[in-house]
């Protein structure tokens, strides 16, 4: 029977009496270390020496282990601790500080500066209305309320808004398919589409000098139809009368050059050339009815024509050469309106009468 001793950590074997040593054996040691003696003892007795080592190379061993793996992995252990602690602290965007991958840092929470919230320099597209930025969606979208350039969406951009706009030609051409408005081009709108219709008053219903439903057609009566409506036309076309020309099928007098208003032949509300009768010339002469005389004279007539007396019942020298023209409200003159080719002079008499020359009108 054989047992085991372990002495100063070497271990060793220990025969029986009857089992010598192998030639050649070191008595159990493995390390060349030399081997403390022993004592043997007599079957059934305990080896106090085997036993006293024993216990002290396991104490020993214990104590040794406890030193190399528990004392290092506690060491191991307060290092890494330590490290963590006295490291770099966690960098900040607002503190002020640039720090990091930040571009600026100034400190506040204001966006309409030169650095955002974001440490960084503003842009068109970080989504933070910068200083020199109307709006900013953080979007590259052209169809909303913000443009890709950071400028609100508006009619005339070039853009069409979706949900708001209809059409944006960029342009004021009232002509096109895409009104200033940024609304469609239609039949009804009070605009002619160029290539698409051929007239459009807002109504289209065939009344005077409108278009017939469906703008393709003008009314049946206009104005350039070479025919006088009486209703609303005081000429159309030539108008076979000296001094006076047709200009939107309205009388043109801008070229008449006197108005006889002696005695009754008055223009105006009391008889005899006074600033009222000088008021209606320039009434007839410039086409504006809120038109007043601010300088007027009185001078000699001409054989010339001009407006000639308004009083029917006013018999003229030699022959009657006035046309009556009516009222004329548009002009706001309410008296008959007499109109003579010539010898005005002649049939007039030689009494003074407004001339265009001495009359200064307001606009």
């Amino acid at each position: 029977m054989a047992s085991t001793v372990l002495a100063l950590g070497c271990s060793f074997s220990t025969f029986g009496l009857e089992d010598p040593p192998p030639e050649g054996s070191t008595g159990g040691l493995t390390d060349g270390s030399t081997s403390a003696p022993t004592t043997t003892s007599p079957p059934g007795e305990t080896s106090t020496t085997s036993a006293t080592m024993s216990e002290e190379t396991t104490t020993t061993g214990a104590a040794e282990s406890s030193d190399d793996g528990v004392g290092e992995a506690s060491s191991g252990d307060s290092a890494e601790s330590s490290t963590a602690t006295t490291g770099d602290p966690p960098k900040v965007c607002g503190n002020g500080e640039i720090e990091g991958d930040e571009l600026c840092d100034d400190g506040n929470q204001d966006n309409t500066d030169f650095c955002t919230v974001l440490c960084k320099p503003p842009t068109c597209g970080d989504g933070l209305p910068g200083p020199d930025e109307v709006c900013d969606d953080g979007n590259v979208l052209d169809n909303d309320e913000c443009l890709s350039t950071c400028k609100a969406a508006y009619c005339g951009d070039g853009v069409t808004w979706e949900g708001e706009e209809a059409c944006d030609d960029g342009n004021a051409i009232e002509s096109d398919a895409c009104l200033p408005s940024c609304k469609a081009a239609s039949c009804g709108d009070g605009l002619v589409w160029a290539g698409h219709e051929i007239c459009d008053d807002g109504f289209n219903i065939n009344d005077y000098n409108g278009c017939k439903p469906g703008c393709t057609s003008k009314a049946d009566e206009y104005c350039g139809d070479n025919s006088v409506q009486s209703t609303y036309e005081h000429c159309d076309g030539v108008t076979g009368m000296v001094g006076v020309s047709c200009e939107s099928c309205l009388f043109d007098f801008s070229q008449i050059t006197q108005m006889s208003c002696t005695g009754s032949c008055s223009y105006g509300a009391t008889q005899g050339c006074g600033k009222d009768d000088a008021d209606v010339f320039c009434k007839l002469l410039t086409g504006n009815a809120a038109a007043t005389a601010t300088s007027w004279s009185l001078s000699a007539p001409t054989d010339l024509g001009g407006f000639a007396c308004s009083d029917p019942n006013v018999v003229l020298n030699g022959m009657d050469l006035r046309k009556w023209l009516g009222a004329l409200p548009e002009f706001g003159v309410a008296k008959n309106v007499a109109w003579q080719a010539t010898k005005i002079k002649s049939t007039h008499g030689s009494a003074h009468l407004l001339q265009a020359a001495d009359l200064e009108c307001s606009e």
